[in-house]
């Protein structure tokens, strides 16, 4: 990481070009999938499709115009937009220039986008409308200094290229610039569920055998099709099915960006006969909600994964009833280890119900005390992990990296325990586990009781402070849609299911929880606000 470090303060990491170079994700594989089958379609988005070969001459494409530019190895290209299929071909091209890419959400807001693309060192940026006035002004500015093109989607302005004119200006040469296994292929910043995000580095080598560990893993075959409905800047987006299908030569449907909305996700479903599909807990929520879901004709799903944050067994239980004959696949994974660290083999789905599994092909997973000694089966502690999809670590912040990554290990901050059998259960969030009077209580259990309330839609449960037991437990909820939650129902179902000491002694009722551009809940802002309120 100290070559990263140096490289994003304007020096180049040292590379040995006498070694062999590797084009793991975009040039050698990828030729050789569009040579095996060119015309099938690898991505559908909105009634359009790309064809392996047209992914393959526009990749070049890009590529050869960066190259124009004066993109060089290792220099940072950005790319932020809502889903739409050019994603992906820009994506290979960058690699394919020999860039790095800086994938980020267009959830953010104008500040935080310019001050990562700041951060970053961004040169090139690909963006859409009505971003592309924000990044244009900052850039008047001075607030980017080392952004030197904006490459727009949707139209040209006034300093500004128009993305196909880019793509047809350009050779559909092969640029040959390659890329070592060890290379950055992107930067990633973290969701930030407990404070600023960090930029966390995948390189060549880390989507290769995230791609190959889920192929493998999950017996993935150039017949299977996945529907995205996540953004594509989030790792679950990309990295989940997505990457591993078209490393298989299987086809990516992509959902437009925006609020999910549970009935179109099962019809797209069930009128394109897809395979595979990652839905996050609150979808899945959502889903079971729709009244008549099981009319749907979802026979031709073969798998269902789920990851972000633990599902109870109840919710688990019906999702599988839902979808008779599909399997349920509950995963663990993280930005700075991998789509899929873990994973609950179908084989064991009811046997395990609630557990995240066992390590994945090519990694080893251990929980530990606050002295890094390994726990008892059983016994909580933080878990730490190890294999080729772990990151070497964050862009430009040596101590980061180190507090992260010590004697090879990945040190998550995620608490769980693994039972007699070595199957992990993922508790929470290290820095969210609430201590009230010496006990210690994983939010997490409390949530998975409150969800049980049909009135509620989502819950968060944080730690509030008291002079008497250190922290109180708080219960902020976000009713379903058009209900109303009564506060006695809430305190009557948490007397009947939990013990004295884990029941919140405070209920906020909200609108809508705030979450992270992935989803997840930001328990931190959270906090702040509830520590304000009197």
């Amino acid at each position: 990481m100290k070559d990263l470090a140096a490289n994003a303060a304007g020096s180049t990491p040292a590379v040995d070009v006498s070694q062999p170079r590797w084009s793991s994700l975009n040039l050698a594989y990828l030729a050789d999938r569009s040579g095996l089958d060119p015309d099938k379609t690898a991505i559908v988005h909105e009634g359009r499709a790309r064809t392996y070969r047209e992914l393959r001459q526009r990749h070049r494409r890009i590529a050869n115009g960066l190259v124009e530019l004066g993109v060089e190895r290792f220099d940072r290209v950005g790319i932020t937009t809502r889903n739409r299929m050019e994603y992906f071909e820009t994506e290979l091209g960058i690699a394919a220039a020999g860039g790095i890419m800086v994938s980020l959400s267009w959830r953010l807001s104008g500040p935080e986008r310019v001050n990562l693309l700041r951060r970053a060192q961004v040169r090139v940026v690909f963006t859409e409308e009505p971003y592309v006035p924000q990044i244009l002004e900052a850039q008047s500015a001075g607030d980017l200094p080392d952004l030197q093109v904006i490459v727009s989607f949707d139209q040209a302005h006034d300093g500004v290229r128009n993305y196909d004119e880019f793509c047809s200006s350009s050779s559909e040469a092969d640029p040959a610039i390659g890329a070592r296994l060890e290379d950055p292929h992107e930067i990633i910043y973290t969701s930030g569920t407990t404070g600023l995000p960090k930029g966390v580095v995948w390189t060549h080598g880390t989507v290769m055998w995230n791609a190959i560990e889920q192929v493998m893993d999950y017996a993935l075959g150039s017949n299977d099709s996945t529907y995205v409905a996540l953004d594509l800047n989030y790792i679950g987006g990309r990295h989940d099915f997505t990457w591993p299908m078209l490393y298989q030569g299987a086809t990516v449907h992509l959902r437009r960006s925006g609020g999910f909305d549970a009935r179109e996700a099962v019809e797209y479903v069930a009128e394109n006969r897809i395979t595979h599909v990652l839905w996050m807990p609150t979808m899945i929520y959502d889903i079971l909600r729709v009244p008549d879901v099981t009319e749907y004709d979802t026979s031709s799903l073969k798998m269902i994964m789920s990851g972000g944050a633990p599902l109870s067994q109840e919710i688990i239980a019906r999702a599988q009833k839902t979808f008779p004959g599909t399997d349920f696949v509950q995963v663990y994974g993280l930005t700075e280890g991998g789509g899929t660290v873990t994973f609950l083999p179908p084989t064991h789905a009811v046997s395990k119900i609630g557990s995240a599994g066992k390590a994945s092909m090519h990694n080893d997973i251990r929980v530990v005390d606050s002295n890094g000694v390994t726990c008892a089966p059983n016994d909580a502690g933080e878990i730490i992990i190890k294999g080729p999809t772990v990151t070497p670590g964050y862009w430009d912040n040596p101590e980061a990296t180190a507090e992260s990554i010590r004697d090879g290990w990945l040190h998550t901050g995620d608490l769980g325990y693994m039972d007699e059998e070595g199957f992990l259960y993922v508790s929470g969030r290290k820095k969210d586990m609430i201590i009230s009077g010496g006990m210690n209580i994983y939010p997490s259990e409390v949530e998975h009781v409150l969800r049980e309330h049909e009135a509620v839609h989502d819950v968060a449960v944080i730690g509030v402070p008291d002079d008497k037991w250190g922290e109180n437990v708080c219960a902020v909820i976000q009713p379903a849609p058009g209900a109303t939650v009564d506060h006695d129902e809430i305190l009557a179902l948490c007397r009947e299911r939990l013990a004295g000491f884990k029941k919140p002694t405070r209920i906020e009722f909200v609108d809508e929880l705030p979450r992270t551009v992935s989803g997840k809940v930001q328990k931190y802002v959270l906090r702040e606000r509830m520590t304000g309120r009197s």
